[in-house]
């Protein structure tokens, strides 16, 4: 046996050395504690999206410390922090109901627009789907391309100048590019192979539009809205304007004897004593918002979910729009939690901005075969409009915010006085444009010396600068004048009722006739506008517009959405244009276009669009 008892077995029955500890790795929180990173965070966040320091926010932090510092020299602090505290928790519960008042009150689009305008794609359904994207069969679908293909044939010979001098422009002008995809998007490529509608004029006779092949047809686009009182009509005001101006040539910022005699007439028919000249319906509107934000030093406007007020970015809210103005409260149209808003935040209101013609399509955009899925467009005069307008005028009076009826498009064509005498209310401020330059470009504002004024009295720092180049230019105000002297005589209130009796008959015999001959298609008129509303689903009813355009009618870009009547449209042109609507109708059913789809088009549709999403995430598209 080995003895134990040796030094060098006690060495042996040792535990082996512990290694050192090895160094632990470094980590963010070795430089930098979790209080300190938190306030860098904070930090950041201001500086990347600084609040907005206001005169309230500057004024209110300068009151509180002066009051805490007289309550220091009191030796009262924890009092004052108390009562501080509970006088701004108030003023905070109250903004908090405010806030919510108003996302509860603003028009749904305003809100999710922002988050979907990059979630949705471009795309397009192929031409092997093309003609059966409604589950046709193949027969229906190569009855249709036939009738596809036929249409284009007929439109090379029948309109040879027009087409080369339509892709001619769209090399030139933006603006023809824009408005050159007329269908349901998806559907625009294809159609674009096809067909092109775009016009070249050359003349226009009554109520006809010809080209400049020589085809003929009657004009149901009203020029965008100008066209109240027929073409002919503008051509002698045009002339006259240009007689009484062609002496005058150029000279500007002088006005003359034919302005202040528009201003007279102008303010028999606005209601109100002053007027200012711009040079299109949007400059107009633009001065109106700038005007009632600085007279009332309040800093929102109001306008209501679909309604159009011009291109201009500080007044549309939501699509064609990159800048989402945030000084704009876009709020549901006929909703009394609206009325609400405007009561609970007048102090922020300088405002509300109205388009009458919202009536046509409450709470929706203007009308396009641009969205024409399926059969999901309705529009028609909106009952108790009239009354909502009413409420709406004494909710802005009792609030201290002013009521603007942006009239540029209605102005003269609902009514000689426009929508103010329509429905009987009188606004604070009132904005014309189209028709009443009397075929020139015209934009006009109308208000009281108080919601008008430029320059702030007391500060002589605060102006207004609302001013252009070319208002009140001698050829405008010649022709406007001729147009006002027509609009005064004392017949001309029986015209518009002439007309609008018309209307209504042909609106009558148009849907039975469409009706007893079984196309799905129903007219709906607001005065002297009016659209074709379509009763079955079907995902080919924007092709109508092809075939009016064949048949000589002549559309707008906005194709079935919105069409207008002018004054000197006699009964003979309402029949005629009946026939070649029908024309229209029988080459659509001939066609297949309107044969029933066999699958759910709604749920058609949105496949389509969760597909393209799904393929855009993934970077497939």
């Amino acid at each position: 046996p080995v003895p134990t008892d040796f030094p060098w077995c006690s060495a042996m029955r040792r535990s082996p050395p512990v290694p050192p500890p090895a160094a632990s790795p470094l980590s963010p929180s070795d430089f930098i504690d979790a209080r300190t990173a938190l306030l860098a965070v904070v930090c950041s966040l201001l500086v990347l999206h600084p609040p907005r320091i206001s005169r309230s926010l500057v004024g209110s932090a300068l009151g509180v410390g002066a009051l805490w510092a007289w309550a220091a020299s009191l030796g009262v602090e924890a009092d004052a922090a108390a009562v501080a505290a509970t006088l701004l928790g108030v003023r905070a519960a109250y903004r908090l109901y405010q806030i919510v008042l108003t996302m509860l009150a603003t028009f749904p689009l305003q809100l999710t627009f922002p988050f979907v305008v990059d979630l949705i794609p471009r795309f397009s359904i192929s031409k092997r789907s093309f003609f059966n994207a409604d589950g046709a069969s193949a027969e229906v679908a190569r009855k249709r391309e036939a009738a596809l293909e036929a249409l284009q044939e007929r439109w090379r010979v029948k309109y040879k100048q027009c087409l080369v001098f339509g892709s001619d422009l769209k090399n030139l002008i933006s603006d023809v590019r824009f408005t050159s995809g007329r269908c349901f998007p998806p559907f625009n490529n294809v159609v674009n192979e096809y067909l092109d509608p775009s016009m070249a004029l050359a003349r226009t006779e009554g109520p006809t539009v010809v080209d400049i092949d020589g085809n003929s047809s009657l004009d149901v686009s009203g020029s965008y809205g100008v066209n109240v009182c027929g073409y002919e009509a503008y051509k002698r005001f045009i002339t006259a304007g240009w007689a009484a101006a062609k002496d005058k040539g150029l000279y500007l910022g002088s006005l003359d004897e034919t302005t202040l005699a528009n201003i007279k007439m102008i303010q028999q028919i606005s209601g109100l004593p002053e007027v200012s000249f711009h040079m299109s319906g949007t400059e107009a509107v633009m001065a109106a918002v700038r005007c009632a934000r600085f007279n009332q030093r309040k800093p929102l406007v109001v306008s209501f979910g679909g309604a159009y007020h011009g291109w201009w970015d500080g007044m549309q809210p939501t699509a064609g729009n990159e800048r989402t103005p945030e000084d704009v409260l876009c709020l549901k149209d006929m909703n009394a939690l609206s009325l609400a808003v405007i009561r609970a935040r007048g102090s922020e209101i300088a405002a509300v901005l109205v388009n009458p013609l919202q009536c046509f399509h409450l709470n929706s955009s203007p009308p396009s075969d641009l969205v024409l899925q399926s059969n999901n467009r309705k529009v028609g005069p909106t009952p108790g409009y009239r009354e909502w307008l009413h409420k709406l005028r004494k909710t802005c009076t009792d609030a201290g915010v002013l009521l603007i009826f942006d009239e540029v498009y209605t102005g003269f064509r609902v009514a000689p006085r426009g929508a103010q005498q329509a429905y009987g209310v009188q606004a604070d401020l009132v904005v014309y444009g189209k028709t009443l330059g009397g075929g020139l470009p015209v934009g006009v504002l109308c208000g009281g010396k108080e919601a008008m004024t430029r320059s702030d009295p007391k500060k002589a720092a605060r102006v207004a600068y609302v001013i252009g180049t070319f208002a009140g230019h001698p050829a405008v105000m010649g022709s406007m004048n001729a147009f006002l002297t027509w609009h005064s005589r004392p017949e001309t209130p029986a015209e518009y009722d002439e007309m609008h009796r018309r209307i209504d008959a042909f609106v009558g015999e148009a849907n039975g006739a469409f009706k007893k001959r079984g196309y799905p298609l129903e007219l709906s008129s607001w005065f002297s506008v009016w659209s074709m509303m379509f009763t079955t689903p079907g995902r080919y009813h924007w092709m109508l517009q092809y075939y009016m355009r064949d048949a000589g009618v002549a559309l707008s870009w906005v194709g079935t959405g919105r069409c207008l009547f002018s004054l000197d449209w006699t009964d003979e042109n309402y029949a005629e244009l009946l026939r070649r609507m029908l024309l229209a109708c029988e080459q659509m059913q001939a066609g297949g276009w309107w044969e029933a789809p066999r699958v759910n088009v709604k749920k058609a549709v949105s496949l389509e669009f969760a597909a393209a999403i799904g393929k855009s995430l993934v970077g497939l598209a």
